[in-house]
């Protein structure tokens, strides 16, 4: 049985990086899953709805504020790449190489492939010259960083609906976005100075090496944020990201005539965004529909139009990057084939 097991994730293995150097299959898959969710969504939400919705008058200048919030949640992003980068004196990264990476790890699935977007952000950190520990870490910091500022607006917009202050829901949606208080607590804790550098320090099997390099991680979130002076832009920028893609998703909501409070609309974007779009292969092309399609029906909002509100929102959100995305591509190939020889010869 152990060598059943075996071989079948070799040849799982073998088949995603076979996968790896076809651009083109990743797209269709992505494409399939995409329109294959959204028949299903479409078959529950009942077609005849849909059409409804559909064949309602638009306000088509909605677009242009989607478009609008992709490009400041760009901006944001390339500022956060550039300051967790620097922090705790790492390499400083250019404008034109922030902006690259920030395509790239957009466009995740054309222009890495098969990896998430943070791949993008560890090659061009190599590249600029951090070692291959310190570029893990500062990836890591990344994705801490996105998680902690999208979990203290989800936490904020819970407290609002609690109170009745902008909407209200229930006691099941709201009290679960207080597991937050002790994950930040348990940061904070793990990120002090001297744990930090004692914990940082472990080697060992897998499991104390990557509890290393997460604490290591999120030490380098903590220094971020504890200096406004000097990285002040890298959390405002990471605050411009979501708040530009929750913009995109509203104004996309706002076109098809729908209805949520702004307190509803972030938590029902924290929920449907359990993992974000740089951190899945293929850009999580079918499970975000899913689930933020379910979150935001979840919290009142008309079954179809909620539907039609989230594909005109991964429209921008995911297929539009595509195109930046294809231009960065031949950088992002000499990049990985440059580390893919480093690592032969180490």
């Amino acid at each position: 049985m152990l060598a059943l097991l075996l071989r079948c994730a070799r040849a799982a293995r073998n088949a995603y990086l076979a996968a790896e150097e076809k651009p083109l299959l990743i797209v269709l898959v992505a494409a399939g899953a995409t329109v294959a969710v959204a028949v299903v969504l479409g078959a529950l939400a009942g077609w005849p709805r849909v059409r409804h919705v559909m064949y309602q008058r638009h306000s088509w200048s909605w677009l242009l504020v989607c478009l609008l919030g992709e490009l400041v949640a760009y901006g944001g992003y390339v500022l956060t790449v550039r300051d967790m980068a620097r922090v705790d004196e790492g390499p400083e990264l250019d404008l034109s190489a922030s902006v690259t990476t920030v395509v790239g790890g957009f466009g995740v699935f054309a222009a890495t492939r098969g990896s998430g977007g943070f791949a993008v952000d560890y090659w061009a950190l190599r590249k600029a010259g951090s070692s291959p520990e310190d570029a893990t870490r500062r990836v890591l910091g990344l994705t801490f960083l996105e998680y902690v500022v999208l979990s203290v607006g989800a936490l904020i917009a819970s407290a609002l609906l609690y109170f009745s202050l902008d909407g209200h829901a229930s006691d099941g949606v709201t009290l679960p976005s207080l597991v937050v208080v002790p994950i930040l607590g348990i940061g904070l804790w793990l990120t002090a100075p001297h744990r930090a550098k004692r914990f940082s320090r472990l080697r060992g099997n897998w499991f104390k090496r990557t509890f290393a390099d997460s604490v290591a991680g999120a030490a380098r979130v903590r220094g971020l944020m504890t200096s406004p002076r000097e990285h002040g832009l890298g959390v405002l920028g990471n605050v411009c990201y979501w708040g530009g893609d929750i913009l995109c998703l509203w104004a996309a909501i706002q076109l098809v005539n729908g209805h949520l409070t702004v307190a509803k609309l972030v938590v029902a974007y924290s929920g449907g965004y359990v993992l974000t779009r740089r951190a899945l292969p293929a850009g999580g092309a079918g499970i975000v529909e899913v689930a933020l399609t379910l979150a935001l029906a979840g919290l009142g909002m008309h079954f179809g139009r909620a539907l039609l509100a989230v594909v005109v929102y991964r429209l921008f959100n995911f297929w539009l990057p595509i195109v930046p995305a294809l231009a960065c591509m031949p950088a992002l190939r000499e990049l990985r084939s440059r580390f893919a020889v480093a690592r032969t010869r180490t």
